[in-house]
């Protein structure tokens, strides 16, 4: 089995990675529905619910595009995508699906509650 550069196993460098990323896009998802103006939280919260929908539907597609994609661009970038792998990619668009239809689920309680 490869072997990560901390020296843990490929699979658990995988998830963590995924793991990290699916978080740090929630904080930057979080920052920006709380600034999102109270007369606008039930267009940007369809919005974002739609777009979660989309990325939650064509997660495998989108995952395999995407790591087939970057397998031509820099080796710094297509290094990242084979330690990551297709399935790895999929989950990534899965996990942003759910964060993005949280925060648009989020945004529409709040706007019938203003």
């Amino acid at each position: 089995m490869p072997v990560s550069p901390s020296g843990a196993s490929s699979g658990a460098y995988r998830w963590g990675v995924i793991f990290a990323l699916l978080v740090i896009i929630a904080v930057g998802v979080t920052w920006l529905v709380s600034v999102v103006p109270p007369s606008l939280s039930k267009f940007f919260g369809g919005c974002l619910i739609a777009a979660g929908a989309l990325n939650i539907l064509l997660h495998r597609r989108s995952g395999r595009q995407t790591f087939e994609m970057t397998r031509t661009m820099s080796p710094f970038i297509a290094n990242f995508w084979e330690r990551i792998g297709k399935e790895g990619a999929q989950v990534l668009y899965f996990g942003i699906g759910i964060v993005l239809a949280l925060a648009g689920t989020f945004l529409l309680v709040k706007s019938t509650r203003a």
